[in-house]
């Protein structure tokens, strides 16, 4: 009889990225994913706003909302498939997490949902989070489609 193990696949963690704006779709793609994948952890900024099964939004928290969605993915990179599915919009907010996983050889996939073919009237009704149509008309209006082109600073640190 042979070893245990022997017929497996050895695990190997990734980082799954799927941006888009609200509405579009991320969370029910990160979970479809998280089915299909091996020992999947999933990761949300919105997370940080859940209190007792509610979402509690606070925009003067939202610093510390991402910083604690990077801190909590890279930490489960090594052992897990890391899937964070935020907006995104821009590819400074990206860097963090595609820093950690070329630093420990993790590959990335990365999923560009964009709007899901949804107006931001329907985009606004869609999301779960309330998020205003005209907070969604200014995400769109800063996208950056072609993220892996664009400068991986954030536009406080660039220099004009």
């Amino acid at each position: 009889m042979g070893e245990r193990g022997s017929t497996m696949r050895e695990f190997r963690p990734s980082l799954t990225i799927i941006r888009g704006l609200p509405g579009a779709g991320k969370t029910t793609r990160a979970k479809a994913i998280a089915r299909e994948r091996a020992r999947p952890r999933l990761f949300s900024a919105d997370d940080y706003f859940m209190v007792d099964g509610e979402y509690r939004f606070d925009p003067m928290q939202l610093p510390e909302a991402h910083g604690a969605c990077i801190r909590a993915a890279i930490e489960a990179m090594s052992a897990f498939s890391a899937i964070v599915h935020n907006t995104f919009s821009q590819r400074w907010e990206m860097e963090p997490y595609l820093s950690a996983a070329s630093e420990r050889g993790i590959p990335v996939t990365v999923i560009d949902l964009f709007d899901g073919g949804f107006s931001d009237e329907i985009l606004a009704a869609r999301n779960e989070h309330g998020v205003p149509l005209s907070t969604v008309q200014k995400m769109r209006a800063a996208w950056e489609g072609n993220w892996w082109e664009t400068d991986r600073r954030p536009p406080w640190g660039r220099s004009f």
